[in-house]
């Protein structure tokens, strides 16, 4: 009887223990989970996090997509005996990216939470839910707004839901036609307000409607106000519109960030609010990378950020000049969710199969570089066939907005695809020309840079995807700079004279060059890039040092009437080197109101000094003095733009 008692206890721990296993991961489907990895939350603000909402970034390097069902139906988080809510925001097994959301039950103030991630059952279900795991969700499922939103229509305009997308619609001249969706639940400091949206214009001005999303007040919109506003064609002019009752304190900020993407695009935009040292502070984040030049933050003197509970809000309007701006935005989906500064950080441990077990942090964030409205961000690219179409939409995503492609006659077609990957991702390209890489140091390029010119102009005639400018780079090392100088300025005119109003023409230009150079030369090219760096020289990475080196030339620039790029060279990893985006933020605040100043430019250094290593003279050849086109320097530019307008002012 005793043994029998002794087997019965066993048996029913067992089933127990069977139950608690079924009941942390739901709808198996009767098979089971041959994966698992742990997964450890550090806390980095200081404060104690509840339900909080954590992503989870996958790739080749965390992740085998290969065992996981094609969409990431089988996953499944635990943290103990607990299943947690998630949300896979993305998953695309090709790419072998995803991301996932999830709420996290408690996180110790700078302490660290584990939690585990189960996937590789063929077999489960998909219980991805974002109202389970957001503080608001919303993917406009139904016919209607019901459980979430309170609605405003004014002026002719109107709010539709249909196939999985609330649209917003302005349709009519009037100074007040607008469209508003205000959450029912209100909203701690702290949170997040996430919308993946696009605009739509209808009416013959094409800036189209205003978009404005944040936080008001749960009584009156006007009351108190975090709200991020979006105007002009592509969205071209961010900024804030905030304000504090509390404190009688409201700030209208200039334009300060450029959105940048192609009507009708999908994009999501996020606005952060929080709280330091009991002040508030607001962020902004496009497709989930923040963009630091929209950071603000009250002082005591001016309270301008509220922070009292306030609801979601979301605003379609026309322009108080009644023109004819008329259009709509549409919503795939909203969500909020909490927030705090500095956000935690994830790392995974690898428990699969018999592998050691590893720990890899979470991949870097990627640099935002969006320059203000009207100025340019570009890259400098030698071998194309290392851009495939991901990596082109990572630099679009990264906010560079220009390619200068490197361009011999041999290779011109070969370059038509990656030419019209680019323009597909909204990224203009430029053919840059240099000098002949099987000539000596001495020889005179001219007719060797000409001739490649005259396959990029028969190539533009015939192509789907044509270059959008020409760059052109001056001989760095000719011992006489006077006489190069002139030389250069017999095959521009040349150059100019061959291209017609086709191609605008970009004049890349050494340091070593005077200001005699620059004023000259700013009178023929429609713009000149003034390198910071050199082979033999130093390579200023600093704000003053780089403002130091170009600041004489700059100087000619201004009083010829002429537009420059600044270069700065950049490391191999430029892509997640925060130091590069501050330096290239830095540049855009210090010529803000520099009417010669049009943007910035970056090269990598080590593919920069690959490409200018020129073949060494022998002791039997005299120099000529007639200068080649050599070099790689490190400026690019958006010259199409800059030439068009040009010819609007002539």
């Amino acid at each position: 009887m005793f043994k029998r008692i002794i087997y019965i206890t066993i048996l029913f721990i067992a089933c127990i223990s069977l139950v608690q296993t079924c009941a942390a991961l739901t709808y198996s489907g009767g098979g089971e989970w041959n994966y698992s990895e742990e997964i450890f939350i550090e806390e980095n603000s200081g404060n104690a996090l509840v339900n909080y909402q954590i992503p989870v970034i996958l790739n080749s390097s965390n992740f085998d997509f290969s065992v996981a069902r094609s969409g990431g139906e089988d996953l499944r988080f635990t943290s103990g005996d607990k299943q947690l809510q998630h949300w896979v925001e993305e998953w695309n097994t090709k790419k072998e990216e995803a991301v996932v959301w999830v709420e996290v039950p408690s996180i110790s103030a700078d302490g660290t939470a584990k939690i585990t991630m189960y996937y590789g059952n063929p077999e489960a279900a998909d219980i991805s839910s974002g109202p389970a795991t957001f503080d608001l969700y919303d993917d406009f499922g139904s016919s209607g707004l019901f459980g979430n939103w309170e609605s405003f229509t004014n002026g002719g305009s109107d709010i539709k839901v249909t196939a999985g997308v609330c649209t917003l619609i302005v349709p009519k001249f009037h100074p007040e036609d607008v469209a508003t969706i205000k959450s029912k639940d209100e909203f701690s400091v702290n949170s997040m307000f996430v919308v993946k949206r696009k605009k739509t214009t209808t009416g013959t001005d094409t800036r189209g409607p205003v978009l404005m999303q944040g936080f008001v007040d749960p009584q009156r919109e006007t009351k108190n106000q975090i709200l991020t506003s979006s105007e002009l064609e592509n969205e071209t002019k961010v900024t804030w519109v905030l304000e504090n009752d509390k404190s009688d304190s409201r700030y209208y900020p200039k334009d300060l960030t450029n959105i940048d993407v192609t009507e009708g695009d999908w994009y999501t935009i996020g606005v952060a609010w929080y709280m330091e040292d009991e002040l508030g502070k607001v962020a902004w984040y496009k497709n989930g990378v923040r963009d630091s030049k929209m950071d603000l933050e009250s002082t005591e003197e001016d309270n301008y950020i509220p922070v009292t509970d306030m609801k979601a809000y979301y605003y379609t309007g026309t322009y108080s000049d009644v023109s004819d701006n008329t259009g709509s935005s549409s919503i795939d989906y909203a969500y909020v969710r909490k927030f705090v500064y500095p956000e935690p950080s994830v790392m995974f441990t690898s428990t699969m199969a018999d592998e050691d077990e590893t720990v890899a942090e979470a991949e870097p964030v990627r640099i935002n570089i969006t320059p203000a409205s009207g100025l340019i961000s570009a890259i400098r690219i030698f071998n194309s066939t290392d851009y495939d179409d991901d990596t082109v939409a990572e630099l679009k995503d990264s906010g560079l907005n220009t390619i200068m492609l490197l361009t011999d006659g041999d290779d011109v077609w070969n370059l038509e695809r990656f030419v019209k990957t680019a323009h597909d991702n909204d990224m203009q390209v430029y053919a840059m020309i240099f000098n002949d890489p099987k000539s000596e140091s001495d020889e005179d390029n001219s007719v060797y840079v000409k001739g490649v010119l005259e396959q990029v102009l028969d190539y533009n005639e015939k192509s789907l995807s044509a270059f959008d400018g020409v760059d052109i780079a001056l001989d760095p090392c000719s011992e006489d700079l006077g006489e190069a100088c002139a030389l250069n300025l017999m095959l521009l005119e040349d150059v100019r004279e061959m291209t017609g109003s086709e191609l605008a023409i970009a004049v890349d230009m050494p340091a070593s060059y005077t200001q005699t150079d620059v004023s000259e030369i700013a009178e023929t090219a429609d713009l000149i890039i003034l390198q910071t760096y050199s082979l033999e020289g130093e390579n200023p990475d600093a704000k003053d040092d780089v403002i130091d080196s170009v600041a004489s030339r700059m100087g000619e620039i201004r009083v010829s009437d002429g537009k420059a790029l600044i270069g700065i060279s950049v490391t191999e990893d430029f892509m997640t080197d925060a130091d590069v985006q501050t330096l290239l933020e830095e540049l855009q605040d210090y010529y803000t109101n520099d009417t010669a100043f049009l943007g910035t430019s970056i090269a990598v250094y080590e593919e920069y000094e690959g490409y200018s290593m020129l073949p060494e003279k022998t002791e039997e050849t005299e120099s000529t003095g007639i200068p080649g086109f050599t070099g790689l320097l490190a400026a690019v530019g958006l010259l199409a733009v800059t030439y068009r307008q040009k010819k609007r002012m002539m």
